[in-house]
């Protein structure tokens, strides 16, 4: 018996092993998982039984993610392209790709852009009819997913106009995911939390950095609640309110 070979393969067989239980352990690989039809169609049921209006669609899906570490940068400045680079992501019912759009919907700001050029010179527009002051959110966007949110005022000035910002700059995910709970979940995670409700308006998962005020930290998974008027955020891990 050649010892040597046999010593070879079963270090390669304990490499694999251990190569198979770090990739699950650390859920590199996670499956796709959805809810049913049948399970958003009995919770719709029972928000119905207790006079609770769902007025959006469910995400079905099951994210498996991880924290997401973050630095904060707050600066003021005078021409929107400078305080978010050469692109920005809109974020509202769907991602779209287009030329710089500024728009103001239920006090958050969506920006978007390809072009490094300030967005009025792409339209005929007034610029008076879009800018004025505001103190409100904007939602960027890393690798697919919103984060929750930025802080913008916008300030007219005599001459121009004055941009003074909160944002995140995205690092790095950490390595191992973890199963985020469900759009369901969360739902009645916040109902349980917050009493009273009767309209749940919008419902979208993300990150979320509670305090700006720290230089870096970590952006936790979240879903975004918009119940009667009010925005939620709801631990996408724990399941409690933030």
């Amino acid at each position: 018996m050649n010892w040597s070979r046999v010593k070879t393969i079963a270090i390669l067989v304990f490499a694999l092993i251990f190569v198979f239980l770090v990739i699950r352990y650390l859920n590199l690989f996670p499956k796709e998982e959805y809810l049913t039809k049948q399970q958003v169609d009995i919770a719709k049921s029972i928000l119905s039984q207790n006079s609770i209006k769902l007025l959006c669609d469910v995400d079905r899906r099951i994210y498996y993610v991880s924290k997401l570490s973050v630095t904060t940068e707050n600066k003021y400045d005078s021409i929107v392209t400078k305080l978010f680079g050469k692109r920005v992501d809109r974020y509202q019912n769907e991602f779209e790709s287009s030329i710089y759009h500024l728009k103001i919907v239920n006090q958050t700001l969506f920006l978007e852009s390809k072009y490094y050029q300030d967005p009025f010179e792409l339209f005929d527009i007034k610029k008076g009819d879009y800018i004025k002051d505001y103190d409100g959110s904007f939602i960027q966007v890393f690798r697919g997913y919103p984060i929750f949110d930025g802080r913008l005022k916008v300030i007219k000035q005599k001459d121009n106009t004055l941009y003074i910002f909160s944002k995140i700059n995205p690092k790095r995910f950490e390595i191992k995911r973890t199963r985020a709970i469900s759009a369901l979940e969360a739902v009645f995670n916040l109902l349980n939390q917050q009493k009273g409700i009767k309209e749940i308006q919008n419902i979208k998962f993300g990150f979320y950095l509670k305090d700006f005020n720290v230089i870096q930290g970590q952006a936790i998974p979240v879903w975004r609640i918009i119940a009667d008027g009010n925005v939620y955020y709801i631990n996408g891990f724990t399941g409690m309110l933030e």
